[in-house]
């Protein structure tokens, strides 16, 4: 490695093997891990494996290894239609109910651009199958998921409108592009893209039950250990692609420089997409465009059961990056961006996020009443309530599904998270959030404090129907004043309080829908990908006592 390292680095970069190691060295011949791949030029600068590919036999993480990568899988998706545009067999601004004329009337004006730049409205495929009961356990294939998607009558916002991230385009672009060309999207892809650039390993995985020689089993961390974390979803486009680090160099060089495909598609892929008022994205085809520490990146990660990736390129820099991991709790943008700091010492910026964060982590760095930062808040568009509190350390917390993330103050008025990349700002009625990572803004109100009664609790407990997803939810009481939803795909979730006739599960929200008697007559669910579904209550004239 160390020859090949001193034939095959250009100069500017620093591929310092001992750092990069040590970004890994939570992974180890006892855990799953992750593998590695730095490129230029279509060269390997760097190819490693961190952990164990399989913990029962401990079979160790190679650049071979295999993985399912996820919706970094989302580019080949797009890359699918994109050839399929050039060819002539159809454009990116046709309607989908063109090729799709199943989908119901409330999908007449999508065009598949659209649903490859997330702008479609459509609601989220992956959390209506949870919704309707389906775990990620269970074999699923595209009659499914379609039936979900075409049983919507509404979307989330008028297509074109708002970006707002949903694997339901890209699912609906794998059967487009399956139709039109009479083959399946794995057929696809090899005829004109896998096989060609000689990926000889990478594929769509459609069938569950197939056998994938090194490939590895992804695992998510337990109380008592490590547990397999595999789903059975067979669906293809918004994931699905297997890959490695040793096949993604070769994508990589093809999209620095094409050989194989046409240059205009590959610049299509890598051209940022447009609301209908013309505000420009930061997303394009399966890929985003943005700049980290002053320098033009063009990413996309994955994450899918206990399987997470990421794919970066530096294009100014001739640098890539591919990281596969079979661990849940990896976070591969963050691990990829610190061997980045590394490789591109001599090109990035100073990183102001870092620094204030550990600036604002230092004692009386800024002496502020952290309580003013405690309570709940609305987002505005209805779909999220942030909760703060502090611990008897004096820390604030953001409480989220996940658990709980300490937060810093770096102003009199401004939180931010760890890695600096979200920062909350109070406002005279609630505050502001920002994202340090595509400039994206969410306002929220603070909400008074509420917590409900015993009676309140009670009048929600009853069984609750929605027409679009063809299931029915039952509302128990749990302990003191919490609900337990009985969903099986969401894991029976708790919901609390949070205002009146307003209930806060782990990343959703429960509002309760009255009749004329003031009797609840059901609910409507909202959450940041899934909006507006009605559930109706089963006898809504009576209410326990």
């Amino acid at each position: 490695m160390t020859t090949a390292y001193a034939l095959a680095a250009p100069p500017l970069l620093a591929v310092d093997h001992k750092k990069i190691n040590q970004v890994f060295a939570q992974y180890t011949n006892d855990t799953p891990g992750c593998a590695l791949g730095i490129y230029r030029n279509g060269k390997v600068l760097f190819a490693r494996g961190y952990g164990l590919a399989e913990l029962s036999h401990s079979v160790p993480i190679k650049p071979h290894t295999v993985f399912d990568i996820g919706s970094t899988s989302k580019q080949f998706t797009a890359l699918a239609i994109a050839l399929l545009a050039h060819d002539g067999k159809l454009s990116l601004q046709d309607r989908v109910r063109q090729y799709l004329p199943e989908l119901s009337a409330a999908h007449d004006n999508i065009t598949l651009e659209q649903m490859l730049w997330h702008t479609a409205g459509l609601r989220d495929y992956n959390e209506l199958l949870l919704m309707a009961g389906y775990a990620e356990e269970d074999p699923t294939g595209e009659a499914a998921a379609l039936r979900v998607v075409r049983a919507q009558a509404k979307l989330n916002f008028v297509p074109g409108s708002r970006f707002s991230y949903s694997n339901s385009g890209y699912f609906l672009a794998a059967l487009v592009a399956e139709r039109v060309s009479g083959m399946g999207l794995d057929a696809f892809l090899q005829q004109r893209v896998f096989q060609p650039l000689r990926m000889k390993v990478s594929h769509v995985r459609t069938d569950h039950t197939q056998v994938v020689s090194r490939r590895a089993t992804a695992y998510r961390q337990t109380d008592l250990g490590y547990a397999i974390n595999m789903a059975n979803w067979n669906q293809p486009g918004d994931g699905a692609v297997q890959s490695s680090v040793q096949d993604l160099v070769l994508w990589d060089a093809e999209l620095a420089n094409p050989h194989v495909l046409p240059p205009a598609v590959v610049r299509a892929l890598q051209t940022p997409g447009q609301l209908a008022n013309g505000e420009r994205l930061s997303y394009a085809l399966g890929l985003e465009i943005d700049r980290y520490r002053g320098l033009k990146r063009i990413l996309h990660d994955g994450s899918w059961a206990g399987y997470r990736a990421t794919y970066m390129r530096f294009p100014e820099q001739q640098l890539g990056l591919a990281l596969t991991c079979n661990t849940a709790e990896a976070d591969p943008n963050a691990l990829v961006e610190q061997v980045v700091d590394i490789v591109l010492s001599r090109h990035v910026l100073p990183d102001t996020r870092r620094k204030s964060a550990r600036k604002a982590t230092t004692p009386n760095a800024v002496a502020i009443d952290a309580s003013g930062f405690v309570g709940q808040y609305l987002e505005d568009q209805g779909a999220e309530v942030i909760r703060i509190a502090l611990n008897s350390q004096g820390n604030l917390l953001w409480q989220h599904a996940e658990g709980a993330t300490v937060i810093s103050t770096v102003a009199q008025d401004v939180v931010q998270t760890p890695s600096g990349m979200t920062l909350l700002q109070l406002t005279p009625h609630g505050m502001v959030m920002r994202s340090c990572h595509d400039g994206s803004v969410k306002k929220f109100a603070r909400l008074a404090p509420y917590h409900a009664n015993k009676a309140d609790t009670a009048a929600m407990v009853g069984s609750f129907v929605s027409e679009e997803l063809g299931v029915t939810w039952d509302v128990q009481q749990h302990k003191g004043l919490a609900l337990q939803l009985q969903s099986r795909g969401l894991a029976n979730p708790l919901v609390q309080s949070v205002a009146p006739d307003l209930w806060r599960g782990p990343d959703f929200l429960l509002r309760v829908q009255r009749n004329a008697q003031d009797n609840i007559s059901g609910l409507v669910y909202d959450s940041e990908r899934v909006r507006g579904i009605n559930f109706i209550r089963i006898n809504p004239d009576f209410e326990p006592r």
